[in-house]
Formats: C-alpha cells, structure tokens, sequence
C-alpha cells in the first residue's frame, strides 16, 4: 500500500538542491501520506498541490527533484489502489508532471538497485512501466503517461559480437528493449555494471525490435565489447538540467 512504501523511504538522506523548506523531502512524504488519506475534493487537491509546489516538481518552474523517484512507487500505489478516482487522477497528473519536467543541474542522476547515476526520468519512467496493467486499467489518462515513459527507452545488452567492415569498427547486440523503438541513428549513455557516472557514449546505428522487446542493435563508438547486462539508455536524457 502507499503509506507502507512512503515509510520505507529514508526521505533524510534525499539532497535538497535549493535548501528551501518547501523543497524538503521529509516534506514531499508528508504531502503523499495526506494525498493518501484524503477523502474530499479539497483535501486531495491541497495534497497534489503541495506536491506540485516544491520538493516533488516546482510546477510553475517545470523542475522535478530527487525525491521524484522515492515518491514515485506510492503515486503508482494510489493510481492502483486510491480511495477514490479523483486521488488516482491526481497521482497520475503528479507523474506525467514528474516526466515533462527538467531536474536541477547537479541533481540530474539517480541511483536504483539495477545501476547508478541512472538519468532522473529514465529512472522515474522504468518505474512507472513496471505497473504497466495498473496504468493500462486506468484508461486513456493512464495509456497517455505510460506513453510518456516508454519514450525513456531501455536496452539491456544480452549477447554482443565484433562487426568489422570497410568503415568505423561496430558491434552487433542482442538486447532488451524497455519503451518505444526509436528511430536511429541516436546518441546513447552506456552503463556497464557496476556502473556509475560519468557514462561513456556511444552511437546506435540501426535497431530492430518486435512486440516482445527482443531487439537487435548495432553499435559504434563503443569501448571493447560491452559487457553482458549493460544498458543503454537516451544521451538526451543525460544532458537534461534545468
């Protein structure tokens, strides 16, 4: 339940990048614990406004901060399992807010259990796809944010082989993809566990996927064989700051 995953976050150890109360993370929890309880329309719209005030995003500023991700799990509770459709409205405006928002310069990165220094939407958007059926239950409010998130791409790299030719040296891969298939050629951060940032980047030259996310990718400007179970994601992403 949402109250259970608001506790289970050490929100103090969480940066405040602009040191204002109203950006506290201890703050942000205490917003999503009242966007939980809420029973009337007044209440839950106080709630989301705290959120979208400060701490979560600034929303008249279009910045998201770090608490974004910590926060994330109990909005997909409440989109889920929220007392009331107005509360679920509100956790999925909350993070399609999160998602078309820039983070602080020097707050751009998170770390997750599968890698660090991970983009801050990236990292925000695995999330979310994680409770595709939820969001897919919600309707076309839902379908439109999960849409959101699939445009952070993921691709894990299974199985790679050399490919030399006549030009730049390239690698073949078998990979995961995460999101929506994207048109290349694009830029991409290569994370190789155990990985942390600075991340090098590398070009995707051409990818195939089909309907499963069984894709195949190939690579130049790569280090040496990327090693299996590293993952890609957009260089866009990386370079977004407020």
């Amino acid at each position: 339940m949402s109250l259970d995953a608001i506790d289970a976050v050490d929100w103090s150890a969480i940066p405040n990048p602009t040191q204002r109360s109203y950006d506290d993370p201890e703050r942000v929890a205490r917003a999503l614990r009242l966007l939980a309880v809420s029973t009337t329309a007044n209440e839950t719209g106080d709630a989301a406004a705290l959120l979208a005030g400060g701490g979560f995003v600034c929303g008249h500023a279009g910045m998201v901060f770090p608490a974004a991700h910590a926060a994330t799990p109990a909005l997909l509770d409440l989109v889920e399992h929220g007392r009331r459709p107005r509360v679920k409205d509100a956790a999925l405006g909350l993070l399609s807010e999160a998602l078309d928002s820039f983070p602080p310069a020097g707050y751009t990165r998170v770390d997750t259990p599968y890698g660090a220094g991970v983009p801050l939407c990236c990292a925000i958007a695995r999330l979310i796809r994680g409770r595709r059926g939820a969001l897919l239950a919600h309707g076309r409010y839902g379908k439109h944010v999960l849409g959101e998130a699939d445009l952070h791409w993921r691709l894990t790299v299974e199985e790679t082989e050399l490919q030399p030719g006549d030009g730049p040296t390239g690698i073949a891969a078998l990979a995961v993809l995460e999101g929506t298939a994207f048109r290349t050629p694009v830029e991409a951060e290569l994370h190789t566990p155990p990985s942390g940032h600075p991340a090098p980047t590398v070009r995707i030259d051409a990818l195939t996927a089909d309907a499963s996310g069984a894709a195949w990718v190939h690579l130049t400007d790569t280090p040496p064989d990327p090693a299996p179970g590293s993952a890609l994601y957009p260089a866009e992403c990386g370079r977004l700051k407020h």
